[in-house]
């Protein structure tokens, strides 16, 4: 038990936040489910304020870095499609996988979720990059890509410019 409590005590504190950070880059990650335990820890750190996180990839979808890109307040933080590809460049990075927590716990993306969702995909693609994923992490997760909502948006993009 005492254990344990040392183990929480480390986990909020953001202990594991550089560990994690560290031991991520160059693996690769293959699905949301994977995605989610990775970065489920990083969220305890300020568990009671909405934040954003980004896993830029190379091409070959290894791990570029993990980095806390927004941050707001219980139920909102903005994202800023410029700021990710300003960060894409930078990095070199092809692709990105996008999470940002709950602090409600609640699974259910919101209106404003989709939307970000929506425009980011499309500013990335835009210069030639990709969201493979936007999870959103609570009492589980939710994955954008798992319910299709970014194939439909990759799939009327490409219709877009094949007019």
């Amino acid at each position: 038990m005492k254990h344990q409590a040392t183990f929480w005590k480390d986990l909020k504190s953001g202990h594991f936040v550089s560990m994690v950070k560290e031991a991520s880059q160059g693996q690769t990650l293959s699905n949301s489910q994977q995605v989610f335990n990775v970065m489920k820890p990083l969220f305890a750190e300020n568990d009671d304020v909405e934040a954003v996180y980004c896993i830029f990839l190379n091409a070959k979808n290894r791990i570029l870095a993990i980095e806390k890109m927004f941050t707001g307040t219980i139920s909102a933080s903005a994202i800023y499609p410029r700021e990710l590809i300003k960060r894409i460049l930078a990095l070199k990075s092809s692709a990105i996988v996008l999470t940002h927590n709950h602090p409600s716990g609640c699974l259910v993306p919101s209106a404003e979720d989709k939307a970000i969702t929506i425009k980011v995909a499309i500013a990335l693609l835009s210069v030639d990059a990709t969201l493979h994923d936007h999870i959103i992490i609570g009492d589980g997760f939710h994955s954008m890509a798992d319910s299709g909502l970014l194939n439909t948006v990759k799939s009327k993009f490409n219709n877009l410019l094949s007019l």
